[in-house]
């Protein structure tokens, strides 16, 4: 199992929604990159998507502890798509890179494996993320 972050067309997208919701036990979020324009939007539709056990984590760290949990959601695997990636937090770019970057370097790696080293009875899960590239 690899975890990772795909960037994949507009068109492509319906067919690789069809396949993960052909998958058992998957949490699947879907948001939409024009709606997301600061961390209080990111956050917040964050928070909704994976029913986050606390009302807006006030910082990207305690953000990050939570989605290294996701216990509460009772999921064999996460998947996340964000449509309209090109115009996700379009004005501020710094937190976008922190965003993706969080992704790849800590969220990822530890449903990957991590996980499994460091919490009694922890269980690698498939945790992928599509960036939907418009035309």
């Amino acid at each position: 199992m690899r975890n990772e972050i795909c960037e994949v067309h507009n068109e492509n997208i319906e067919k690789i929604k069809g396949e993960l919701e052909s998958s058992s036990n998957l949490h699947l979020v879907e948001l939409h990159g024009k709606q997301i324009q600061s961390w209080e939007d990111y956050i917040g539709k964050m928070e909704d998507a994976f029913k986050l056990p606390t009302q807006w984590p006030n910082t990207i760290d305690s953000y990050n502890d939570w989605m290294t949990d996701l216990e509460w959601l009772g999921r064999d695997s996460y998947a996340l798509i964000i449509y309209d990636y090109q115009n996700f937090l379009e004005n501020d770019l710094a937190l976008k890179n922190i965003v993706i970057q969080d992704f790849q370097e800590l969220i990822l790696p530890w449903w990957q494996g991590e996980v499994e080293k460091c919490v009694v009875g922890g269980k690698a899960k498939s945790f992928n993320i599509y960036l939907v590239l418009t035309d």
